[in-house]
């Protein structure tokens, strides 16, 4: 009898096992790295703020905005003007291409063979050499905020990422570039609402979904503020990494599709309110912090930062500043507060030869959308130290403490001299925005990374195996092994009352 029941339970363990490792085993990873522009493509070597702005074909549903930028010097350029790039593949048989993941557009775009001085250096697609391709004809143009554009004109071709191809993708082949010159990255994939398409065409991650290739509508970000890491970090095409972030998810709904904008509460500088019932949009493509100018203004006062206009940026002494003399900055969304302290909101350049300069990297801009509200701008500097989910079936994003938090750059002796500590501070969730929904695992992946070098770090790939729509792996793996154990003592129970 004691080996019917040994061999009862033995079966029922093979066969939940069998189930845990059965899902996902096909999700792949691409890890991405970090890249820097060089900063002589730009005008008196300086390199603005890269956000969207006046695309030159008008969009009926969605009203253009245009955007101001923000110049650094060169020294400051080369820490800030950061991007991510992944690997691409284009046509039959593949063309490979570097791409920078962008939640600030949706277009995809890559140079054409067509292109002549100003594609220079880049990879170029080449439609006679692929055997899947169609053409289209239609025009495409693109300005971002910094002054450069892309121009040329719709094809199709089916493009692959980490072996999942994708048919039938309407991208741009580029015939004239301008303000490029030098960037490692050889186009731009576009990762916000069709609404910001230049013809209408469905942009990539929806072609993606449509095509059955990922388990759930979702994409994910991690990225790593650590510029010395040989990962920049992830980008998870059909779920997330919960390895990546700790404590819950705080998810928020869109307010207006067109870029990824949704309401936020308030922002505040240590108790003070500077704004409040406001808006934002979350965009990979920019790497500072950008608001309204008032309250932008508002905020680099009370941290007693003044405007330099070498770099254009406001910068605090920090030779003379402690860190405990600099509040935190905190960003009400729902009902979560997410803090940035003081090391995570200044970026330092320089050496001690030259000096140093300590900026925040708050900038202003009046950035309204079609309903007439002013937005702000949640770029990298936020998503180093929140990993972000971008859910377009149920139209919203999350946002949940990135486990780079706690990383801080180093500091030179030379500042910041009275003896301090940086305040411990923990972002805490008096609730989610969203109590019913599942927690986001699993797919396939593109990681881009930004290397703060001037070369571009190889991409590298890795299989991983995650379960979507079950939520946290670890909680998953416990509530299967719970009920495991309670039918392991109830069939124990019965047949041993059964002697």
């Amino acid at each position: 009898m004691m080996l019917k029941v040994a061999s009862t339970l033995l079966v029922m363990f093979i066969i939940v096992h069998l189930c845990e490792n059965s899902v996902g085993n096909d999700i792949f990873r691409i890890a991405i790295h970090r890249a820097r522009r060089p900063s002589s493509n730009r005008t008196n070597s300086t390199i603005s703020t890269k956000i969207m702005a006046n695309r030159q074909k008008s969009l009926s549903s969605y009203a253009q905005t245009s955007l101001a930028t923000s110049s650094v010097n060169e020294n400051l350029t080369n820490e800030l003007d950061v991007y991510f790039i992944g690997t691409i593949s284009i046509g039959t048989p593949p063309q490979n291409f570097r791409i920078d993941f962008d939640t600030g557009s949706s277009d995809l775009w890559v140079p054409s063979s067509q292109c002549q001085s100003s594609c220079n250096g880049f990879n170029k697609y080449n439609s006679a050499q692929s055997t899947t391709y169609v053409a289209n004809g239609e025009t495409f143009s693109i300005s971002y905020g910094d002054g450069s554009s892309a121009s040329g004109f719709l094809s199709v071709d089916v493009v692959t990422i980490n072996g999942m191809a994708v048919k039938n993708q309407t991208f741009a082949e580029c015939t004239y570039l301008v303000g490029m010159t030098g960037d490692k990255n050889d186009g731009i994939l576009g990762l916000a609402f069709p609404n910001l398409t230049s013809d209408g065409e469905k942009p990539f991650f929806y072609n993606m979904w449509s095509q059955g290739l990922i388990p759930q509508a979702i994409f994910s970000f991690y990225l790593n503020p650590d510029t010395n890491a040989t990962s920049g970090g992830e980008l998870i095409f059909g779920g997330a990494d919960p390895s990546k972030y700790t404590g819950s998810i705080t998810y928020i709904s869109v307010s207006l599709e067109g870029y990824w904008e949704f309401p936020m509460a308030s922002v505040s500088v240590g108790s003070t309110i500077v704004s409040s019932s406001t808006y934002a949009i979350a965009d990979t493509g920019t790497t500072l912090i950008i608001g309204p100018t008032a309250q932008i203004n508002s905020i680099n006062i009370a941290l007693g930062a003044t405007y330099d206009s070498q770099s254009q940026m406001y910068t605090v002494d920090c030779h003379k500043r402690s860190l405990s003399s600099l509040p935190n900055v905190t960003f009400t969304i729902g009902d979560t507060a997410f803090i940035l302290t003081p090391l995570q909101y200044l970026s330092i350049s320089g050496d001690q030869s030259a000096g140093y300069i300590c900026s925040t990297v708050f900038s202003p801009s009046d950035s309204s959308d079609s309903n007439g509200n002013l937005f702000w701008i949640l770029g990298d500097y936020f998503l180093y130290r929140y990993y972000s989910i971008f859910d377009i079936v149920n139209n919203r994003l999350g946002f949940a403490t990135s486990v780079s938090y706690d990383w801080m750059p180093s500091v030179d002796s030379s500042l910041f001299p009275t003896p301090s500590t940086t305040p411990s501070v923990t972002t805490t969730t008096a609730k989610t925005m969203t109590t019913t929904s599942t927690a986001q695992t699993g797919v396939s992946s593109t990681v881009v990374t930004r290397t703060a070098t001037s070369t571009t770090a190889t991409i590298t790939t890795a299989k991983i195996t995650t379960t979507p729509n079950m939520g946290n792996a670890t909680v998953y793996r416990l509530t299967i092994y719970f009920y495991f154990f309670i039918l392991m003592v109830m069939i124990a129970t019965h047949y041993m009352g059964s002697f």
